[in-house]
């Protein structure tokens, strides 16, 4: 039952990461803002681009906020290639100048172990 659980947390943040990405794409900047307050649940977090960081910064903030999430905090900006890794409890991040270089770099510092990439954007 715990890995079905798991299993589905997952899905939602795949999911969740697919619709609020969609800013992200296309422009110059990229952020990340994330929600790990509440222990019980999977992390919130909010995928945003724009032409400047802080208009990356805000859209992420807004995604995270739409999510769910009540304490979100800016957790990443990048210009390049960003990646969010979860193990359902907590979330690492990466930015590198390649997709799969930014999702290697936030699987290695998920240390609690069960981690799969959530969210990666590239700009």
């Amino acid at each position: 039952m715990k890995n079905i659980i798991k299993t589905c947390l997952l899905a939602t943040l795949a999911a969740s990461a697919l619709a609020s990405s969609a800013l992200a794409g296309d422009t110059k900047w990229g952020a990340f803002a994330v929600d790990t307050s509440d222990k019980t649940k999977a992390p919130y977090y909010g995928v945003g681009g724009g032409d400047t960081e802080k208009e990356a910064s805000d859209y992420a903030m807004k995604f995270c906020k739409e999510e769910g999430g009540k304490e979100c905090t800016l957790a990443v900006t990048y210009e390049k290639c960003g990646a969010l890794a979860s193990n359902g409890k907590s979330i690492w991040w990466g930015i590198a100048p390649t997709q799969k270089d930014a999702e290697k770099q936030a699987l290695d510092g998920c240390k609690d172990g069960g981690c799969t990439v959530v969210a990666s954007d590239c700009n």
